[in-house]
């Protein structure tokens, strides 16, 4: 894990990565990113719907903020664009937010947000991180693709029986037409066509356990300025367990990671001013311009 003090640094490094190469995959991957103020070890870069046991109650969060607040929800018009408006607004999911831009990452890795409960004593102490994302193009999709729709619509599986695919068989010569004939399955279905009424049962078992990068709307103006995507994160055989990242160099999906030393955080951050990227950039609305007027002394008492 390489270590970036100063924004040519972080290019030094980005640079070495492309060189590393991924055994000829070069050509047909892309680069993501994903800052935090914090090492977290195995627990970093992972959706939030994960932590303190959230995830066997996921259908239900997803409910009942529809169910409150369906006027902001009514524009939306596939699960996944309502997994995004509650990520928007600090809501548990299974989606991971990244990003297209190195400095974006770099930004979140150095700034300490009080609106998210950080502290300059914890985080402001501590050495962040940079996740680096190779993804192959066949794991990037578009927020209208199907199999982004497979794996939004488990968020809303909520019938008698959990949805546990690892004993699921289908016979070797039709596999798929098998694996959707079982009843979970058809339970899923049923979910995924009340967004898309003509989806076929053609789902396999091994896009529901995977992970996919997906570009969504830019109908929202902090995801437009942090040019932001997402990781959309499947099950690992049953609803309530998430899938793993899992690198995969000769397929080109490796993850890594940078390291920002905590004293480095502050001269990085006025190094991203100095390139135009300051916190009412990256959060261009009202939460930006009051940090940004907090942050300025002609607002402190003389």
């Amino acid at each position: 894990m390489g270590a970036v003090f100063k924004i040519a640094d972080l290019l030094d490094c980005l640079r070495q990565i492309e060189r590393d190469g991924l055994d000829g995959h070069r050509d047909n991957v892309r680069y993501y990113y994903r800052g935090e103020p914090e090492d977290y070890g195995p627990t970093g870069a992972t959706p939030s719907i994960t932590r303190n046991g959230r995830l066997k109650n996921e259908a239900k969060i997803f409910r009942e903020a529809e169910r409150r607040l369906p006027d902001e929800f009514a524009a939306c018009r596939s699960t996944f664009e309502k997994l995004v408006l509650m990520q928007h607004y600090q809501i548990p999911t299974r989606l991971l937010d990244i990003t297209t831009s190195a400095l974006q990452a770099v930004f979140f890795a150095c700034y300490i947000d009080s609106d998210y409960g950080m502290t300059e004593e914890k985080e402001g102490r501590r050495d962040g991180v940079i996740y680096v994302y190779e993804v192959p193009e066949d794991k990037i999709k578009n927020y209208h693709s199907d199999k982004v729709s497979i794996l939004a619509n488990i968020a809303v599986y909520d019938f008698e029986d959990e949805l546990d695919i690892r004993n699921i068989r289908a016979d070797e010569e039709n596999e798929r037409k098998g694996f959707n004939s079982d009843w979970r399955i058809k339970h899923l279905l049923h979910e995924i066509r009340a967004e898309k009424p003509y989806f076929e049962p053609w789902i396999k078992k091994d896009d529901m356990e995977s992970v996919f990068c997906v570009h969504p709307l830019l109908n929202n103006p902090r995801i437009r300025a942090q040019q932001g995507a997402f990781m959309i994160y499947g099950m690992d055989g049953v609803r309530t367990k998430l899938a793993q990242w899992k690198d995969d160099p000769k397929k080109g999906m490796v993850r890594r990671k940078i390291r920002i030393p905590v004293e480095a955080k502050k001269p990085l951050l006025r190094e991203l001013e100095m390139l135009g990227l300051t916190v009412d950039f990256v959060y261009p609305d009202w939460k930006g311009t009051k940090q940004w007027l907090d942050s300025k002394d002609f607002l402190k008492e003389k």
